[in-house]
């Protein structure tokens, strides 16, 4: 039988042999470019990708950091975290710091860098919300239209417009000239009758934005005043004022009949209009209701009333655009003055801030 021989090699003579082929070191990576592309989309998100040119490593998260809650304000940066990955064989260089990465956008920033020898962080910061392109390319979204003066208080200019509106910019004509500046807001109004100083044919316009995209201005039908009609205006610029500005549904007001005045239960909308749920799921009809303090009446078929005289105990009370009661204010409708006193109801018979003298019906005698 063959026997096999076993050759015994020296331990000395194997090391000797490990220390001639040293172990291949990594390519350091001294350098970075990225190109970040931010979009805005219709539904206020903000998509952000991004890609790196060089060789050696890899895009492995992109995340924005200061995402908000709700929509994004026009003038945000929003701030932008990049992590890159080294590829096999590639470490991050130890130098590598802020001067070393490039961006491919010169309105981004990079803030800073955090690294380790397989993970690189880069921090940027885009440019403003308003100047980052949305995911449409015409203001074909954008839409303004039914403009009108809130009666209930003559100088609030109100319209409806489009939910990809950003905001809107409105202004005040009187003769045909602008009154006071350009102003811009978020919502769907704006309150003009600290404007109303003087007698005149009144109109005003109003655009929608959206990023670098605007509708052209849509122009109101005009409200024609003498001085004392814009006396009037001018005199419910507080109540307007607290109406709108404060986001409430109207003023704190009183009347005979309701069985609460808390918030239990809630509004409703269907085809026909608003109603309010009870929490025994019952709902007020042909009564008047307090709802967080402020009262609205609904009619037979239990929808909320709005724009409209409502009789109570041989009293005239008033709803306005919202449905609130309005109180301690002139409402005008038909091109009629009336004075709602601060219990709401409808004053007759008597001067009104020792100036204004409304009759036996309630119409303002001018």
């Amino acid at each position: 039988m063959k026997k096999e021989k076993m050759i015994l090699v020296p331990a000395a003579f194997l090391m000797t042999a490990m220390l001639a082929f040293p172990v291949m070191a990594s390519e350091k990576i001294e350098e970075v470019t990225i190109d970040i592309s931010a979009v805005l989309t219709d539904s206020d998100n903000l998509e952000v990708e991004a890609e790196v040119s060089d060789d050696g490593c890899y895009v492995d998260e992109v995340t924005v950091t200061n995402t908000p809650s709700g929509d994004w304000n026009d003038s945000t940066k929003p701030k932008v975290k990049v992590t890159l990955g080294a590829e096999s064989g590639y470490t991050f260089s130890t130098g590598l710091g802020r001067s070393d990465v490039y961006l491919g956008n010169d309105d981004q920033t990079v803030t800073s860098v955090s690294r380790s020898t397989s993970k690189l962080s880069v921090y940027v910061t885009l440019p403003k919300i308003e100047d980052i392109d949305t995911d449409y390319d015409s203001d074909d979204d954008l839409e303004v239209y039914d403009l009108f003066w809130d009666d209930s208080y003559g100088g609030v200019a109100c319209w409806e417009g489009s939910d990809s509106a950003k905001k809107y910019q409105v202004r005040l004509y009187r003769d045909g000239s602008a009154v006071g500046s350009t102003y811009t807001t978020t919502n769907d109004y704006y309150n003009f009758c600290g404007s109303f100083t003087k007698s005149g044919s009144y109109t005003f316009k109003v655009k929608a934005i959206r990023g670098n995209n605007e509708t052209s201005w849509q122009e109101s039908d005009s409200k024609d005043v003498n001085s004392s009609e814009a006396s009037a205006i001018y005199a419910n610029r507080t109540a307007a004022a607290n109406y709108y500005g404060s986001g409430s549904s109207g003023s704190n007001n009183q009347t005979s009949s309701s069985s609460s005045s808390t918030a239990d239960g809630a509004w409703l909308r269907d085809g026909n209009g608003w109603w309010w749920c009870n929490p025994d799921k019952t709902y007020p009809v042909a009564n008047w209701k307090l709802i967080n303090n402020v009262w609205y009446y609904f009619n037979q078929s239990g929808y909320m009333t709005e724009n409209q005289w409502v009789m109570n105990n041989n009293r005239w009370y008033y709803c306005g655009v919202s449905g609130a009661m309005v109180k301690s204010q002139w409402v005008q409708t038909n091109g009629t003055w009336y004075y709602c006193g601060a219990d709401g109801a409808m004053l007759t018979s008597q001067m009104i801030g020792g100036r204004y003298y409304v009759d036996k019906n309630g119409v303002w005698v001018q």
